[in-house]
């Protein structure tokens, strides 16, 4: 299971657990995460697909 750091609260959120926040914008979509913890935007989701 893929896990991601909130820097926060301090926890390891799994993937499937951060909460989602697609926008479209002129240049495409912009999509944010954040913790369903603390409601901390997450920044390095990107970095953990691959």
């Amino acid at each position: 299971m893929v896990r991601v750091h909130c820097a926060g609260c301090g926890r390891d959120v799994a993937i499937h657990e951060l909460e989602t926040k697609t926008v479209a914008q002129r240049s495409g979509f912009e999509t944010r995460y954040r913790c369903p913890f603390c409601h901390e935007e997450v920044e390095d989701v990107a970095d953990s697909f691959g």
